[in-house]
């Protein structure tokens, strides 16, 4: 059992496939609480109403986005945006201090550089987003399409991450979400 925690030979660990999966149930509510912000009824959303252009945050009104004030979404999303931070830190420095293991035999060169860009990217927006999150509730400035930006690459990335993964499970049939399970 012991071999199992860490990747290996054998394929991922446990740990790494706990992190895996609890850091996609997190960005995945916290997509969902975000964008249930934008749709509420208050007028505090991203402005897709009438009152276009206000928001939380904007005019230098810092009330207006108090995390742990009334609005139980926005502190909702605040405390996940944290959970989505520490698991992503945290994912990171097991990811560097526990080896790989051998990549799939029926990933081509082309789809291993792939895999690893996204990687690459998956990480870097997993602390982009978070990290503009707070930009953008500390500052009280408009910030809002950073932080959208940060999330729409986000979701970009884990589009091409998925899709891989599901070519191969689908397409390819070698099982290759397995690894992950």
């Amino acid at each position: 059992m012991g071999s199992q925690l860490r990747n290996g030979p054998h394929g991922y660990g446990i740990v790494t496939k706990t992190l895996h999966w609890t850091l996609f149930a997190a960005i995945a509510a916290q997509f969902a609480v975000g964008y249930l912000l934008d749709a509420d009824d208050s007028g505090r959303g991203r402005g897709r109403g009438e009152d276009s252009g206000r928001g939380r945050g904007r005019g230098g009104d810092h009330d207006a986005y108090a995390p742990f004030g009334d609005d139980t979404l926005l502190t909702v999303h605040v405390v996940l945006g944290g959970t989505v931070l520490l698991l992503g830190i945290t994912r990171l420095v097991w990811r560097l201090a526990t080896p790989l293991p051998p990549w799939a035999p029926t990933l081509t060169v082309r789809e291993r550089r792939l895999a690893h860009a996204t990687e690459v990217v998956l990480y870097a927006a997993t602390f982009a987003a978070p990290a503009t999150g707070l930009a953008l509730l500390l500052s009280g400035e408009d910030l809002l399409a950073l932080h959208i930006a940060a999330q729409v690459l986000l979701h970009v990335a884990v589009a091409a991450h998925v899709g891989l993964v599901l070519k191969h499970q689908l397409i390819n049939r070698d099982h290759l979400l397995a690894r992950m399970l």
